[in-house]
């Protein structure tokens, strides 16, 4: 019989050239057994070959196995810092959203405490991104190999910058406000075709507001409120081939049709975020990944001169929970950032078996507020007991 020793070494080698030394030996015992010289010729030549194959295929199944580790890997590597920074920032909206974060509210005094917290929610959010950043740069490097939860991964990272990115919607909101107020039919007018006049519409807005704060066109004289609102609503009419509205009721209407405008919104956009991760990373050298994080002190000396990482203090500046969140979008924006944080945690936690950088109390209690907030509760897959079987 053929030795199985030979049989194990042929499956277990990298280098296919010693199958043919090992193919004489089999031929030398199929001898023994009164094979003809050609039948075992030709049995040990398919044999060798088969081996030889398999010993091909199992080189390229290691290889791919090795590319799926590297990338698991680096994934691993990235999952707690994104897990611990985004439990700092669920932490902070929970505070903001549940106790209305005074030190965010217009007109509060901007003593040293209140300006630490503001200062530090907007570093909680940004370090959150340059995380993001840090660990698909890091990832880019490598071959894109698909690996098991990676997709899941994305698409949670992709919900969490929409959150932060996408508001069209408020635009479209304000146009159907406005068309109510002053009797006009928009019904026939698609989604994509509302979107695009509200853009424009808010371009007519930043003219009268250099500063880009909507809530200032209320600080306009009358005057301008009123030729701010004649222009918007003539581009609305001529786009929907309607009547023109008469001056006399626009001032009727003037209060009311200022507070549709003036609601407050912060979209910080995708090419936004990229930057202002690049901004909040930092390149590493004889450490187990290629990036780190900026900390608070060296984020606090660039933040005021940096007009990237500027960009996430609309979200928090001047904010006012307790207000009805159809004048100010950001306090919905703020809870579904929330939400899509507890569900970055949440796959993160998923990927790493031994994760240390939130307790399961302080998820619970999260997702717990997650619940109450946003009716949604995020379910936590119940964890598998593997059983692994290995031969020598």
């Amino acid at each position: 019989m053929l030795n199985p020793k030979i049989i194990v070494f042929l499956f277990s080698t990298n280098h296919i050239q010693t199958v043919t030394s090992y193919s004489k030996k089999i031929h030398q015992q199929y001898n023994k057994v009164n094979m003809t010289s050609v039948q075992a010729t030709i049995f040990s030549s398919l044999l060798s070959a088969i081996i030889a194959l398999t010993v091909v295929f199992l080189n390229r199944l290691f290889e791919k196995r090795k590319s799926k580790k590297e990338k698991y890997d680096t994934v691993k590597k990235y999952a707690n810092p994104i897990i611990f920074a985004s439990e700092q920032l669920a932490w902070r909206l929970k505070e903001i959203l549940e106790f209305n974060g005074v030190y965010l509210m217009p007109n509060a005094p901007m003593n040293g405490f209140f300006k630490y917290k503001f200062d530090s929610t907007v570093y909680r959010l940004n370090a959150v991104l340059g995380w993001i950043q840090a660990a698909k740069k890091e990832q880019s490097y490598i071959e894109g190999t698909k690996i098991k939860h990676h997709e899941k991964i994305q698409l949670t990272i992709h919900e969490f910058q929409r959150r932060l990115a996408d508001g069209s919607h408020v635009e479209v909101s304000i146009l159907g406000d406005l068309g109510r107020l002053f009797n006009l039919d928009l019904k026939e007018l698609k989604e994509n075709r509302k979107a695009l006049i509200g853009v424009k519409l808010e371009k007519v807005v930043f003219e009268y507001i250099p500063d880009n704060v909507k809530k200032n066109v209320g600080n306009l004289p009358n005057e301008k409120q009123i030729e701010m609102l004649q222009r918007i609503m003539d581009f609305i009419c001529i786009e929907t081939n309607q009547t023109k509205i008469k001056k006399d009721v626009i001032i009727e209407n003037r209060a009311t049709a200022i507070n549709e405008i003036s609601r407050e919104f912060c979209w910080i956009y995708r090419d936004w975020q990229s930057a202002i991760g690049d901004v909040m990373i930092k390149e590493i050298k004889d450490a187990n990944r290629r990036f780190d994080v900026i900390g608070f002190p060296e984020f606090q000396l660039i933040h005021t001169e940096n007009d990237w990482l500027k960009k996430t203090d609309d979200l928090f500046s001047n904010l006012d929970v307790s207000v009805d969140d159809r004048f100010d979008s950001r306090v919905q924006q703020l809870k579904q950032v929330f939400d899509s944080t507890i569900e970055l945690i949440a796959t993160f936690r998923e990927i790493v078996k031994k994760q240390e950088s939130i307790s399961d109390s302080s998820f619970n209690a999260l997702n717990d507020f997650n619940e109450k907030l946003n009716m949604r509760k995020i379910q936590v897959p119940k964890k598998k007991f593997r059983i692994k079987i290995g031969f020598e």
